[in-house]
């Protein structure tokens, strides 16, 4: 059965994210927000630095279920014809998984990892990763 895909606007750009995976992402996101209230609800006395706190939280952690979904998107992009830097044709040599720190924290990526047929060098394309 071919999965159902829905548009998502992020950035200005439409993409396409399977549905079952936008489900888990709102799923994550309701439960991180719903969190945050039911915390609000069981500290009625609490500073507002501490609320500024947890909200930065909430919006870390959003943050990062959104550029994880947003980066396993990019994934369905085609490898462009390119060659390495030493002439040599790039051979898939599969997917690894990576922590990669960015501006909403810590993302986990797999991405597609390549290596010249000529001089071994190895590539992460920056299009191309696993789907789930």
């Amino acid at each position: 059965m071919c999965p159902n895909f829905v548009g998502v606007k992020l950035g200005g750009r439409r993409l396409k994210i399977e549905e079952t995976k936008q489900n888990t992402v709102f799923t994550e996101i309701t439960q991180s927000v719903k969190a945050f209230l039911q915390w609000t609800n069981d500290h009625p006395q609490c500073k507002l630095s501490e609320l500024e706190e947890r909200v930065q939280k909430v919006k870390t952690e959003i943050g990062t279920q959104l550029l994880e979904a947003a980066v396993a998107q990019q994934g369905e992009a085609a490898l462009a014809e390119e060659r390495c830097s030493c002439g040599g044709a790039w051979v898939f040599a599969g997917y690894r998984k990576r922590q990669v720190m960015t501006s909403q924290g810590v993302i986990c990526v797999k991405r597609a990892y390549y290596t010249c047929e000529r001089c071994g060098q190895g590539f992460f394309h920056p299009r191309r990763s696993e789907r789930d």
